[in-house]
């Protein structure tokens, strides 16, 4: 059917109207900006920066846990055997022994010797890992050296057989022979162990060179008899 020449033009104005209110929808979304993606926006509208950022909190460090600490037991006067072992039984196990005469003699056998000091102090707190002194000295250190004269006995009672047998060879004796004080018929291996506590020819005497001297000895810490040598 053949429309009217008015009707066609009205079309025609319609969708020219149409087509330019389409194209200045299209035009508009042109002008909006594009945001692109990164470092996130501050409420100013600034990125943040590293320095902005929240400080590290450090990180708290135990304190380092505290030495228990011990008091120590009273030695002096014990033999080195007995006061070590005491120490040791109440923590203290790095112990030193040190010779009282300063002659750095060396410690063979523990029950030889005799604590004389302690250091620190009984009585004293301190910490197990401390290092404890003990000053020790020989029960015969107190007996001045025997007086030796060519052809007269010294007296070597309360001397330890080997510092006696010395002093009577240099007096020109040598025929000496030990003889076990407790008869248990024990023969000295270790001179140093032994104590002199008798001798057959007395002090002051002046018998033969060759005559035979017997010495009688017990080991340190046992009973001296009459003699009453420190053991």
């Amino acid at each position: 059917m053949h429309q009217p020449p008015f009707l066609r033009g009205s079309v025609i104005v319609a969708g020219l109207v149409t087509t330019a209110m389409t194209l200045a929808a299209c035009g508009g979304n042109d002008s909006e900006p594009v945001r692109t993606q990164g470092a996130p926006a501050s409420t100013s509208g600034l990125p943040i920066t590293p320095s902005q950022a929240a400080p590290e909190v450090p990180l708290s460090s135990a304190p380092p846990p505290t030495q228990a600490v011990t008091v120590l037991p009273n030695v002096t006067g014990k033999r080195l055997s007995e006061g070590e072992e005491l120490l040791r039984a109440n923590g203290f196990l790095a112990v030193r022994a040190v010779d009282a005469s300063g002659e750095g003699r060396t410690i063979l056998e523990k029950n030889n010797w005799v604590i004389t000091r302690q250091d620190p102090a009984a009585g004293a707190e301190a910490s197990a890992e401390l290092t404890v002194t003990l000053t020790v000295r020989r029960p015969t250190d107190q007996e001045p050296p025997p007086v030796v004269r060519k052809g007269v006995v010294p007296r070597v009672v309360c001397h330890d057989l080997q510092d006696a047998q010395d002093a009577l060879r240099d007096a020109g004796f040598y025929l000496l022979l030990p003889r076990d004080g407790l008869g248990q018929g024990r023969i000295p291996l270790v001179d140093r162990n032994w104590i002199v506590v008798g001798q057959s020819a007395p002090a002051g005497s002046t018998p033969e060179p060759t005559e035979k001297i017997e010495l009688t000895v017990v080991k340190f810490g046992e009973p001296t008899g009459n003699s009453k040598c420190p053991s």
